[in-house]
């Protein structure tokens, strides 16, 4: 081999072994993004942006901000509710066959896996959300693998992922997540396509109200109750 060959292959050689070290394409993003980016006017309308804005801290000098971090906490609340309402009502609907499926509040949802399924529910007005979910019955063999996502108003990975497995012999699931406040929760559920399904139930449930939201309570009631003392 002449030193042409032997340098060209030598570079040749330098590049494929960079180019299996580069990290992976824009496009490989986490599977829950990829559902935020194909569904976006369902993310939309589930409420991402009506979370934003919350107060994320008090200070405890200032009564104006606090009364505002609680009206603002109340505005969101009410159209939240509204949705998750709408979520509920429609529990025992499992012909949505287009894009995510709502997920309400303290109601459980079910269905049959055949292939893969989707779930969102809205922002999270507590600082924890818990989530159950239960195998039923079901002929499938292979496992039911679920991953939980929470997603900030941008459909970003606000948190690590989790994942699950459930099949005859481990049939539920049960995790509360912390540090959830805002965030939209996303559930995927995937098993092999086939004829044989998982029957399921899950169920999504926030806790109390934010921290930061409750010590605002507490800075506008007593500013409240200052300014009658001082009338």
């Amino acid at each position: 081999m002449s030193i042409t060959n032997r340098l060209l292959t030598a570079v040749l050689s330098v590049t494929a072994g960079v180019a299996a070290l580069a990290p992976a394409s824009a496009s490989a993003n986490h599977p829950c993004q990829s559902e935020w980016v194909k569904f976006k006017t369902f993310f939309d309308q589930n409420g991402a942006a009506i979370a934003r804005g919350i107060c994320q801290l008090v200070n405890k000098s200032d009564a104006a901000a606090a009364k505002k971090c609680v009206d603002d906490f109340e505005a969101a609340k009410q159209k939240i509710d509204a949705k998750l309402a709408e979520y509920n009502a429609k529990a025992d609907d499992s012909q949505w066959k287009i894009g995510p499926r709502g997920l309400g509040e303290a109601t459980w949802a079910s269905g049959t896996l055949l292939g893969e399924r989707t779930f969102a529910g809205a922002p999270v007005l507590s600082d924890s959300w818990r989530l159950e979910l239960q195998r039923t019955g079901g002929k499938a063999s292979k496992p039911m693998r679920g991953t939980v996502c929470f997603l900030d108003g941008d459909g970003k990975l606000a948190l690590p992922a989790a994942t699950f497995a459930i099949d005859a012999g481990r049939p539920t699931y049960d995790n509360t997540f912390t540090g959830v406040a805002g965030l939209t929760p996303v559930i995927l559920l995937e098993k092999p396509l086939g004829l044989n399904g998982h029957q399921y139930q899950l169920r999504g449930t926030r806790g109390v109200e934010p921290g930061v939201v409750r010590e605002a309570r507490q800075v506008d009631t007593a500013a409240k109750a200052a300014k009658i003392r001082g009338q």
